[in-house]
């Protein structure tokens, strides 16, 4: 909303202000220009989904790794071939990339958010529960893959149908090979890596330069850094110093984000919102039908859960929250989407978050004793 209310398209053009004019452009030495905003934006975006990929709870990813899997791929699909039908249907002059984001943000689910939700109704240690968090750390993945896809078309202005299988293929080898590793060697991770940071108090900052690292070393195989931030943060999640890491990035995670969700802000204006309601009020309709019954269809039928369960599991994925401003984020810095449908893009992170615990609570009241042998808890430990 600060971002919003400053911006260019605001108070920001009232003002003449010739820095928010320009977002926040300054010249360094009077050599180069440089943008502040989008540099800490690309730093935000990087430490977000390291948190991500630390926070999720690897061993029951592994535990219900079928049926999640199967719903995030139901969760991808539906709402990925809404996405870019609409908006080749509506906005043809955007072209391929454009088609290519619109359709990688409708696919995206906020794991964050998702949590919050469950933990405020008391239902994240359950069957539902354990499978919307493996559903959604896994659609992250095949959206993130997406996301490296639409980069590449963004510049190219083509896909190259082998190249994408190549890095669909790298960025689940990597992400694979990671995941492995920090499960069966998480103790070694530990030894050689973090504790000899810890005297100091700077082993979460030396987990985060890691996650760094990753990120721009998967740059190299042509995957986007986020790809690598997530997969480094789950190298991690099996530590015993993942609380540790968590709690020590959260100071700068409270540090960074207003910066990029400002930035986000900066960029709409709401004159083209407005004339973009109707593409807007669309994506909403086809972002939430896309994922209730693109997740529902799967967890009926491969986790065989019954039809509330089911449709707990549905409703739970349709949150795009920051996952879908990021991914924005990064197609409006590419040139993919314009303005108008950044704006129209927000407005599907906001409403899809804001409906989504008003729409599970019916559901919830309606679980009885068939459910509850469903939705059996996990184990604290697990």
């Amino acid at each position: 909303m600060a971002g919003i209310i400053i911006s260019p398209f605001a108070l920001g053009g009232l003002l003449h202000d010739p820095i928010i004019l320009n977002f926040a452009t300054v010249e360094a030495f009077g050599i180069q220009k440089f943008n502040i905003m989008e540099i800490i934006s690309q730093i935000t975006v990087v430490a977000l989904l390291f948190v991500a990929g630390v926070e999720t709870d690897v061993r029951a990813f592994l535990r219900y790794g079928i049926t999640g899997g199967a719903v995030a791929f139901g969760g991808v699909i539906l709402p990925f071939v809404f996405g870019f039908l609409a908006l080749m249907a509506l906005r043809p002059d955007v072209g391929l990339a454009g088609w290519l984001f619109m359709g990688a943000v409708l696919t995206a689910t906020s794991i964050g958010l998702t949590v919050r939700i469950l933990m405020d109704m008391g239902r994240l240690q359950t069957r539902e529960g354990t499978t919307i968090l493996v559903a959604a750390v896994v659609d992250d993945i095949i959206g993130i893959v997406i996301l490296s896809v639409a980069v590449s078309a963004a510049r190219t202005g083509t896909i190259d149908f082998g190249h994408t299988v190549f890095i669909g293929a790298i960025g689940f080898a990597v992400w694979f090979a990671l995941l492995i590793i920090g499960v069966r060697f998480s103790k070694y991770i530990s030894r050689v890596f973090l504790n000899p940071f810890k005297r100091s108090g700077t082993m979460p900052i030396f987990a985060i330069l890691i996650g760094f690292l990753i990120s721009y070393l998967v740059t190299l195989v042509e995957l986007h850094p986020v790809v690598g931030a997530y997969v480094a943060g789950l190298m991690f999640a099996a530590t015993e110093e993942k609380e540790e890491i968590v709690e020590g990035a959260r100071p700068i995670m409270l540090f960074l984000a207003p910066f990029f969700f400002c930035y986000l802000g900066m960029q709409v204006d709401l004159p083209l919102v407005a004339t973009a309601a109707g593409i807007g009020t669309l994506l909403i309709i086809l972002a939430i039908i896309g994922k209730i019954v693109g997740c529902y269809i799967p967890a009926r039928l491969v986790g065989r859960i019954s039809h509330n369960g089911s449709m707990i599991v549905g409703i739970g994925m349709v949150p795009r929250g920051e996952v879908g401003l990021i991914i924005a984020g990064v197609g409006l810095l590419a040139g993919a989407i314009d303005r108008e449908l950044f704006g129209a893009v927000v407005a599907v992170c906001i409403i899809t978050t804001l409906i989504t615990p008003a729409m599970l609570k019916p559901f919830f009241r309606r679980t009885g004793p068939e459910d509850d042998s469903l939705e059996s808890p996990l184990p604290k430990n697990g």
